[in-house]
């Protein structure tokens, strides 16, 4: 089998690594209130959120990345998710070789393909200026850390219980995390974790009444800007695809501001067959 191509390995592992730290942050209250777990499993990370009935937050990350996934392992993937309680997992397939085989075990054993994320990144030369807009672009500290986590939540139509989490990581090393304001009404979010010299570009977020204004534009343009000046090389990003059939205006923004495709990723569904 030919081996993975490390620049696969580095994108997908800079989002690995920002999940689990989000998770890793969580106190003890926190983790009672939204049924938080890591299980570090041979081939993969499988992080869960039992209370809390978002893919976002049960994921499998890193299935054959590493390499490929015997059944004896899928098998304990799988077990795994079914001891963890969550009603339903995303499980990510990155396009490394041996994906058909890994796709196919996987229909084998009842999943099914659910959608697809877009890989996007771009290098940090030729950083484009932001449209013109009204919209003010501040990073924050650790007193802001309930508002972001509030318009991410709120912006996702995500439960209330979301909210603690997306704002957990707000001042923990390689994080940095960032409000658009209207004045001084705080309307969109955005953070970008650093690891070696990759970022991940994660918890974009724009409160409904407020789209359409350049707030992620903004938000996007200042985050590349602080990458590059912490001597970063790369960004990624994963965002839904934009199909006839769903609109994903997040996707426009980033082509727009240089990034490209990398690959598609399908997400595999695993429901939990107990009641």
């Amino acid at each position: 089998m030919s081996s993975i191509p490390e620049s696969i390995i580095a994108l997908e592992q800079a989002e690995r690594e920002a999940f689990t730290d989000v998770y890793h942050a969580a106190g003890p209250d926190v983790v009672a209130m939204a049924g938080l777990s890591v299980t570090p499993l041979t081939h993969s990370v499988v992080l869960a959120a039992n209370r809390i009935d978002v893919l976002a937050l049960n994921r499998v990350l890193g299935l054959g990345l590493h390499g490929p996934v015997p059944d004896g392992s899928l098998d304990e993937v799988l077990d795994t998710l079914a001891s963890c309680g969550s009603p339903r997992f995303f499980v990510p397939l990155a396009p490394v070789p041996g994906h058909d085989a890994l796709a196919r075990a996987l229909e084998g054993r009842g999943l099914r393909r659910y959608n697809n994320w877009i890989r996007l990144a771009r290098d940090l030369n030729d950083i484009p200026t932001a449209p013109p807009t009204d919209v003010q672009v501040s990073e924050i500290d650790r007193t802001s850390a309930s508002t972001f986590g509030r318009i991410v939540a709120t912006a996702f139509e995500y439960p209330p219980a979301v909210a603690p989490l997306a704002g957990l990581t707000v001042g923990r090393p390689g994080w940095r995390h960032y409000l658009a304001y209207d004045g001084d009404v705080p309307i969109a979010a955005a953070a970008m974790y650093l690891t070696d010299d990759a970022v991940w570009f994660g918890f974009a977020a724009t409160d409904a009444a407020h789209r359409g204004r350049g707030a992620q534009q903004s938000l996007v343009v200042r985050r590349l800007r602080d990458a590059a000046a912490a001597g970063c090389s790369h960004v990624s990003v994963e965002t839904a695809e934009d199909t006839v059939t769903k609109d994903a205006p997040s996707f426009r923004n980033l082509k727009r501001l240089g990034f490209k495709n990398v690959y598609t990723r399908p997400n595999y569904l695993w429901t939990n067959p107990a009641p």
